[in-house]
């Protein structure tokens, strides 16, 4: 049901009415003169500026239609005071920033009178509203070095009425190198620090300094590559930087890239002839190269130009010493031992150099030395037992032995030395438990390894000692001398197959050794490789020829028919023992297969001459003479044999046949 209105109410609701209808229009005259007057004020100051572009009509209507019923107010111009000078800017200008810069909004010209309702944001630094304050470029430029690749923002001052914006001024945040610069020296953590360099470089490309700095924060960060990359392009630059040269040089020893580091210090050298820190590098570069003589001379250009610099002459003493040039090392030093008395590193390595140099009892009193200033020196009391070893004196060998073991148990080297001690006493026993120690501190020591396989042929515990010398070849796969142990044991265990194959692969790796022919071809020969074991006898033969490999070789040649070989055989044996009877009874032996009967009696001649009691020798020249038809001869020859052995059946029945044949000869005539 509608509610019902009475004639009273409807009255009072009129007059209420009235009573609004007339504040307003009250109120709206006030702001028609208002409006009119102030639009009349700024029009005549804003038609200068603008060139009469915004006539007094117009203002007069915005800031009425602003004023009286509350539109949007238009936006003119910002009024700016930046670094002392005021600016104008205008909707559709850009208004720029760097960090230097202080600037203050000091006005917001718009159609609303007296700014009612307007503010100022300035996105990313200030407060809500930010006219009338005084603000730095810094905030803003932090903020924007701040963002990550990929996220870059735009900035604008944002004017506003009621807080719905009503302009909007794009800024333009101008970062320069050092504004890269300032936030890398404020940044703790290396990542960034070479982040904020790196863009600074981009900037500003031929920087040198920045590029050192980037330089120095890849190195601080562990990328010594890059760290190289940048001072590679400082070079480019200023090429007789000398604190650059310094610091790439160095980082170029301590990548061990000494032949990129050498040219560098020769540049410094060229710069400043009188580094001796330049030409102590050049040696200490050439020394790891290997090149002992420049490593030698360019220490002595430091030790020179600086001589009290004992480091270097201690490096000069070394490089002396790794030349082979054991006296000039001790001469160097001796001196750094009496200018470094307490320093135990030079007297330990003069220690070294007399013990080189057969000087025992000098090594000995200074490794003496040596273990007052550390008596728990294990190396010096080991040192103390190479050199009485040489001297002779084993039980103090194995006395500073003992005790250095005692100080370091864990030292294989000791250990080991101890164990050739051991062995030089023939105290193989106890010399193989230290060579069993070893292999326990260092399982791949193929010394030990090989040393105590030995011992195990000794003992003929082959089985052992091939499972010894097959680790050795796991670890040198080309030890010929190995193969040839390998070979050796195989065949002691009758596997001669496997004993040609290590043969075979000791002469492939080169073994010195030539009686490796020999041994191969015995295994040969045990495998039932005959032919394979003649060349290999042969190849001995024509290296060390001896009467036992001949007469193999000639046993072979003769049962193959092959007589020429027999025969060179024979005489090679005969040159090794010319006056050996056999060799050249045999030799005619062989002539006379060949058909060659003369050579075979003068030989059989020969073999009779230095030995005339044989009776087979007879024999054997008697058939020779029946060949050639010198009956007489071979009867007396049957005869001499029959006189030597009347046992000859073979004699007993030729003589009578040679007489019948020389009667027979004798009719004839």
């Amino acid at each position: 049901m509608k509610d019902r209105v009475t004639a009273a109410q409807k009255g009072k609701r009129e007059e209420h009415t009235k009573k609004r209808f007339l504040i307003p229009l009250w109120l709206v005259v006030v702001l028609i003169v208002f409006s009119v007057v102030g639009g009349m004020l700024v029009d005549r100051y804003a038609a200068s500026q603008y060139n009469g572009v915004v006539t007094f009509f117009n203002r007069a209507k915005s800031s009425f239609l602003t004023t009286a019923l509350g539109h949007e107010p238009h936006f003119y111009h910002l009024e700016i005071e930046k670094n002392g000078t005021d600016y104008r800017v205008d909707e559709g200008d850009v208004f720029e920033i760097s960090y230097r810069d202080e600037f203050v909004i000091k006005k917001v010209v718009t159609d609303s009178l007296f700014g009612k309702g307007i503010s100022v944001d300035i996105e990313g630094m200030g407060g809500e509203n930010d006219l009338r304050i005084l603000l730095k470029g810094l905030e803003l430029i932090e903020k924007v070095l701040e963002e990550k690749t990929g996220e870059k923002k735009s900035y604008r001052i944002k004017v506003q009425h009621d807080k719905k914006t009503i302009a909007s001024i794009p800024v333009a945040v101008k970062i320069q190198p050092q504004d890269w610069l300032r936030l890398g020296r404020q940044t703790d953590d290396e990542k960034s620090r070479i982040e904020y360099l790196r863009r600074a470089l981009d900037m500003k490309s031929d920087d040198v300094n920045v590029r050192k700095m980037l330089a120095q924060g890849y190195i601080a960060s562990g990328n010594i590559k890059k760290g190289i990359e940048e001072y590679e392009k400082v070079l480019k630059a200023e090429p007789k930087n000398l604190s650059v040269l310094y610091k790439l040089s160095k980082l170029y020893m301590t990548r061990a890239q000494y032949g990129k580091a050498l040219p560098l210090y020769r540049r410094i050298v060229r710069i400043d002839p009188k580094s001796d820190v330049a030409y102590a590098n050049i040696a200490y570069a050439y020394e790891q190269l290997g090149n002992y003589t420049r490593a030698i001379a360019n220490y002595d250009a430091s030790v020179k130009l600086n001589p009290g610099d004992t480091r270097v002459r201690y490096n000069l003493a070394v490089a002396y010493d790794k030349a082979g040039k054991t006296k000039n090392a001790i001469e160097h030093y001796e001196y750094v031992v009496r200018k470094m008395p307490r320093d135990v590193n030079a007297k330990s390595a003069l220690a070294d150099a007399y013990y080189r140099t057969e000087k025992y009892d000098e090594s000995i009193e200074l490794y003496k030395e040596v273990l007052k200033k550390q008596p728990k020196n294990a190396t010096a009391y080991a040192n103390i037992g190479l050199a009485a070893g040489a001297k002779g004196q084993w039980e103090r060998e194995v006395a500073n032995y003992t005790k250095a073991i005692s100080l370091n148990p864990k030292d294989p080297v000791i250990h080991f030395n101890l164990a050739v001690a051991y062995e030089k006493r023939k105290r193989f026993k106890d010399a193989a438990k230290e060579y069993e120690t070893v292999l326990s501190l260092k399982p791949d020591d193929t010394d030990a390894m090989s040393r105590l396989a030995d011992y195990y042929v000794r003992r003929k515990s082959f089985k052992k000692a091939i499972g010894l010398y097959e680790k050795i070849l796991k670890v040198s796969p080309k030890d010929a001398s190995t193969y040839v142990r390998l070979g050796f044991a195989y065949g002691e265990m009758k596997d001669h197959k496997r004993s040609a194959q290590s043969y075979e692969k000791a002469l492939q790796y080169g073994v010195k050794d030539t009686r490796i022919h020999y041994d191969l071809a015995f295994a040969y020969k045990k495998a039932g490789q005959n032919k394979k074991a003649i060349a290999e006898y042969e190849k001995y033969a024509s290296l060390h020829p001896n009467i036992e490999v001949l007469t193999i070789l000639v046993e072979q040649y003769v049962m193959k028919k092959q007589y020429t070989k027999a025969i060179d055989a024979y005489e090679k044996m005969i040159k090794i023992d010319p006056k050996r009877a056999e060799l050249y009874s045999s030799l005619g032996y062989v002539y006379g297969k060949k058909g060659d009967v003369d050579r075979a009696i003068a030989n059989y001649k020969k073999s009779l001459r230095y030995d005339s009691e044989d009776d087979t020798v007879y024999l054997s020249l008697a058939e020779a003479y029946e060949k050639k038809k010198m009956y007489r001869d071979a009867l007396r020859e049957f005869t001499n044999a029959y006189q030597l052995n009347p046992d000859s059946q073979r004699a007993a029945k030729k003589i009578p046949e040679m007489r019948i044949k020389i009667l027979k000869e004798k009719h004839k005539e």
